[in-house]
């Protein structure tokens, strides 16, 4: 956190001149859509025989975004709406090398529902491209497929010809990923599953209906029923209750801080007929400056290379027919972060 706002202490005399929201856009959206259509799913009682239906049936999904951005477009790049929303996702936001020397930043916020699970996405980032360097912060977390880190980089830059050779140090400040605190804690070949979950705060209750029946109701941490039976406690709410202690154990011990080596490469290649854009950084060597950052933990099978490769390919075959192909490739501490889009475009008139 010092990293960035320091970073932001340096950025306060651009921040407070007019000229650094020049060419900028402030934009706020909201959407609301039906969601998908569950299966249908019942459950019989073995001693009432009565069907139930227990299907989920999710509110509707949701997204607000708000933010501000100034990125410059790339010649390639061509606006295809009117007005911004903050569902635009350019494979190019996250090129090394930006369109334009000078300052860029962008600050975008999501709050989304999505088949009943709600989360936010964050990215904010600020970078400044000299001549002979690069500077850059950044905060990402992006609760979807629970990436989170923020930090700074620091690059010389040398271009030859079309392409751009970038080198420096990256500080990266992450949750502790690679440790799961229940399998450190709890033993379930020597303790009890119920005894497990009742060090996790839910509570049992014995009951017998008719001769020859009995079974255990579940109630949760607040005194809510939750289960009737022992099976569809495990089957529907245990797994729940290990997921959250992880998490509640895991954002006990706090951001995790590591200091990188980077090295990028970029090249891009521009042509009404043909264009060739592609960058990569690759972080090969990792200092831990904390006791659980990632590259000081034991785990088996760990990849202490991280990346982030991208690229955009386009070309207009003939004068009514194109196509493309852009994607991009992260891995952050064995995370992976893909997308990839191809495509035909043909003009009929």
């Amino acid at each position: 956190m010092k990293t960035l706002l320091n970073l932001l202490f340096l950025c306060i005399p651009f921040i407070t001149s007019a000229q650094f929201f020049k060419y900028s856009t402030f934009y706020i959206s909201s959407n609301i859509e039906s969601p998908l259509t569950e299966q249908s799913h019942y459950m019989m009682d073995r001693v009432t025989q009565e069907l139930t239906d227990i299907t989920v049936v999710h509110p509707h999904d949701y997204r607000i975004s708000l933010g501000i951005r100034k990125v410059a477009r790339f010649d390639y790049e061509k606006r295809a709406k009117v007005f911004y929303d903050g569902t635009e996702n350019s494979i190019s936001t996250n090129a090394t090398i930006g369109a334009t020397t000078g300052h860029e930043y962008l600050l975008s916020y999501e709050s989304i529902r999505e088949r009943g699970q709600e989360f936010v996405n964050h990215e904010y980032w600020y970078r400044y491209i000299g001549k002979n360097f690069i500077v850059k912060g950044e905060y990402v977390d992006k609760q979807d497929i629970r990436l989170k880190t923020f930090g700074a980089d620091v690059r010389g830059k040398i271009n030859i010809s079309k392409f751009n050779i970038t080198a420096g140090v990256k500080h990266r400040s992450h949750p502790v990923y690679g440790l799961n605190p229940f399998n450190e804690n709890f033993d379930l070949n020597e303790d009890a599953w119920w005894s497990v979950a009742y060090d996790l705060g839910y509570a049992d209750e014995y009951y017998t209906i008719g001769d020859g029946y009995s079974n255990w109701n579940w109630y949760d941490p607040n005194g809510n029923l939750i289960a009737i039976t022992d099976e569809e406690f495990m089957k529907y709410h245990f797994g729940k209750a290990v997921g959250i202690y992880n998490d509640n154990e895991l954002q006990a011990l706090g951001l995790q801080q590591e200091l990188s080596a980077v090295v990028g490469i970029s090249y891009y290649y521009y042509t009404p007929k043909l264009w060739v854009h592609a960058w990569g950084d690759v972080l090969p060597y990792h200092i831990g400056l904390t006791d659980y950052s990632y590259v000081s933990m034991d785990i088996i099978d760990k990849n202490p290379v991280d990346f982030d490769f991208g690229g955009v390919i386009g070309t207009k075959l003939t004068k009514r027919l194109g196509i493309f192909i852009e994607g991009r490739y992260q891995r952050y501490w064995d995370i992976k972060n893909y997308q990839v889009q191809a495509g035909v475009n043909y003009s009929i008139f």
